[in-house]
């Protein structure tokens, strides 16, 4: 009898000690916040490279129509897009981009510009986990897309309203000169400057 009332208080004296529960819930709980964690970084990192990765194509798609302005080949343009969309990526690797342009259907200058660029992310944690359950790592990438248009216009219109008024018969300010003849010298000097801006538009006709 004394022995398995004995053997009777261990066990239970065994079952209410909790002091070993604190390593067992660790060590439980670990795995979802190391996952919680690996997941916030993957996607932290994903947000960032898509952003930068948006931010060099319309950088690109800028610069880009400033070549086709002057002038300058197809070739030569696709090439310059290429160079300068990947010049501008910080933390995305060149080599998981591909990027497609499309030139102005318009041979005087107009139409729209488009750049697209697909982008492959490659986790860095999701692919371990992908193969402790015996999945390939290459199922974990992550490929988006990334989209800008240039508006290119054939002409610009400039209207100038000129003040004609009693006042402008007044000298101006320290010149000596009536108001309406420094206006007109004024006039003459932005049609000057617009006029040498359009000879160097060369794929344009009459672009002012």
């Amino acid at each position: 009898m004394g022995l398995g009332r004995g053997l009777r208080t261990v066990i239970r004296k065994f079952a209410r000690d909790r002091r070993g529960n604190y390593a067992l819930m660790t060590a439980i709980t670990m795995i979802p916040l190391m996952g919680g964690v690996a997941l916030a970084v993957d996607y932290t990192e994903l947000v960032r490279q898509k952003q930068e990765t948006q931010n060099a194509l319309d950088a690109a798609g800028l610069a880009t129509a400033q070549q086709i302005v002057t002038g300058a080949s197809d070739d030569a343009v696709k090439a310059f897009a290429k160079q300068f969309f990947e010049i501008n990526l910080s933390h995305v690797q060149p080599a998981n981009t591909v990027l497609t342009v499309t030139l102005p259907n318009s041979s005087t200058g107009g139409g729209t510009l488009v750049l697209v660029a697909s982008l492959k992310y490659k986790p860095y944690f999701l692919p371990a986990a992908a193969m402790l359950i015996g999945k390939s790592a290459a199922t974990t990438d992550v490929n988006f897309t990334a989209r800008s248009e240039i508006r290119l216009k054939n002409t610009l219109e400039v209207a100038l309203v000129l003040d004609n008024s009693g006042s402008m018969s007044t000298l101006g300010s320290g010149t000596g000169q009536k108001r309406i003849d420094l206006l007109k010298v004024a006039a003459k000097q932005l049609v000057s400057t617009l006029a040498l801006q359009a000879q160097a538009m060369k794929q344009i006709s009459k672009p002012v």
